[in-house]
């Protein structure tokens, strides 16, 4: 014991020292934050360093890799919402104003940057790169303010500016492949990215509409007529987008193809246990313990994993579509539309987790969209980045909380977690790897000293963060196996 104590009392004081500066940012903020009434997500702090990883990732692979024009203009839009979060923070780290008044003075600063390196770096005109990095930037300052102000005790600081940056660079990304005609180079892809795209946008529409619904609007009937129109608005949609037939279409994509219907029909079993465990727990009305909800972890793991692996274009498929019903789920839950709303919310007393205390249930969003981020954010065929999400969250962050929920006796310094859990979380990711190699699933060289040294960084922040572990360990993990 007295090891121990020694080793995490050594880390303590080397954390100490290296992130002196960052902590005194913090602890001016925290008092900003306060005075300016803007309450948010309890944490032991406010996540900073957040910002830099989305764009840092983005920009790491337009460097390394080959990549298409579209995703170097995302990477580039990234480089101008990355400078503003950092501006943000320093602004907030003097007055709470940047906040709670309608400030934009950073925003072209900011797409200044972006600009002159779009420009310069992607050969783009001048008028269309400041239009399109500002555009992005004011979006995003926008949706950063208004996420803060209006959704109590939902985010952190790093954690809205991770969620405000991945929303704008989704939606640049979509407004620039549509209305430029600039694609990706996969007439595959682009079919696909053309079903994502219409369903999520639906998703969207409705949310818009649920929201603005009066109480006596706030019924079955009306809830009815609003999901008959989306219907007809994704049919009109898909057959402009596709032509005739484009139901034939998506369903030979989905059933005919190679294995998928096997892939498809394996997903489905998966979904129909993790509904049948949800609807049995919330009948017994018991409160889902840390090591209970991470069953849902495995779960989805093995859907994101099995894709991955055998079928990639599917798995994206599937995850945006997965991702819009997730939404439109979680909106329903606050619609206040009965019984459903009531049925939703009874689900979400039984498994929400403590960090689940502001407006929405954003712990499943996020453990979603971890697993499936790696999909959008890596442009090269290699398995193992894209198995960042499921290592770190389902496989790693999982067997932490196992193991040292049963075993972990040595804590970090002002931590519940342990020097057990961590240690189970590394060598279950090298594991993990170890056996999709040696099985012939994962074919990449050194994937297994990669994943020592990505599981070695991934396992310590995850000790240490105080944000949610589902969406800031797979951005981590991916740039942890971009560094080597």
């Amino acid at each position: 014991m007295a090891g121990a104590y020694s080793v995490t009392e050594l880390f303590k004081r080397f954390e100490n020292v290296c992130f002196k500066l960052v902590r005194s940012t913090e602890d001016q903020i925290t008092k900003n934050l306060l005075e300016g009434g803007i309450n948010t997500r309890p944490a032991n702090s406010n996540g900073v360093w957040c910002p830099l990883l989305l764009p840092a990732i983005m920009l790491i692979y337009c460097w390394t890799d080959q990549v298409s024009m579209l995703y170097k203009l995302t990477a580039f839009i990234s480089l101008g919402l990355l400078t503003y979060s950092l501006l943000f923070v320093l602004f907030l780290s003097t007055s709470h104003v940047v906040v709670t008044d309608s400030v934009y003075g950073g925003c072209l600063a900011s797409s200044l940057i972006a600009t002159l390196a779009m420009f310069a770096g992607l050969k783009q005109g001048l008028l269309f790169s400041l239009s399109i990095t500002l555009l992005s930037t004011i979006l995003f300052a926008s949706l950063l303010r208004y996420s803060l102000t209006e959704f109590h005790k939902t985010f952190t600081i790093g954690e809205a500016m991770i969620v405000c940056q991945s929303v704008v660079l989704f939606v640049m990304m979509a407004f620039t492949k549509f209305f430029f005609s600039i694609s990706d180079g996969d007439e595959e892809m682009d079919f696909v990215n053309n079903i994502v795209y219409t369903v999520l946008s639906t998703v969207g529409l409705i949310v818009a509409v649920l929201y603005h619904l009066n109480d006596s609007q706030r019924n079955l009937k009306v809830l009815s007529y609003i999901l008959l129109s989306a219907v007809a608005f994704v049919l009109l949609i898909l057959h402009t987008l596709l032509g005739n037939n484009s139901i034939e279409k998506i369903l030979n994509y989905v059933f005919y193809q190679g294995n998928r219907s096997r892939i498809f029909t394996f997903w489905l079993i998966l979904v129909l246990v993790a509904v049948c465990a949800l609807m049995f727990r919330t009948k017994l009305a018991i409160k889902a313990t840390t090591v209970t909800r991470k069953t849902f972890h495995i779960l989805a793991s093995l859907v994101f994993m099995s894709g991955i692996l055998l079928d990639i274009h599917l798995m994206y498929l599937a995850a945006g579509v997965g991702l819009a019903i997730l939404v439109f789920v979680e909106a329903l839950r606050k619609s206040r539309i009965e019984p459903i709303s009531s049925a939703l919310q009874s689900a979400f007393v039984v498994y929400c987790d403590e960090k689940d205390c502001g407006s929405f249930a954003m712990t499943p969003i996020y453990l979603y969209t971890g697993l499936a981020c790696p999909l959008l954010l890596v442009p090269s065929e290699s398995y193992l980045d894209r198995l960042s999400g499921v290592l770190s969250v389902g496989v790693g962050d999982t067997a932490a909380s196992w193991f040292g929920s049963n075993y972990g006796f040595h804590k970090w310094p002002d931590s519940n977690r342990s020097l057990e859990g961590t240690l189970f979380n590394i060598l279950s990711q090298i594991g993990t790897v170890y056996m999709l190699t040696l099985f012939g699933l994962l074919n990449e060289a050194d994937s297994v000293s990669r994943t020592c040294f990505s599981a070695l960084i991934c396992s310590l922040v995850e000790a240490r963060t105080s944000q949610v572990d589902n969406l800031v360990l797979p951005l981590v993990m991916l740039l942890a196996y971009r560094a080597v």
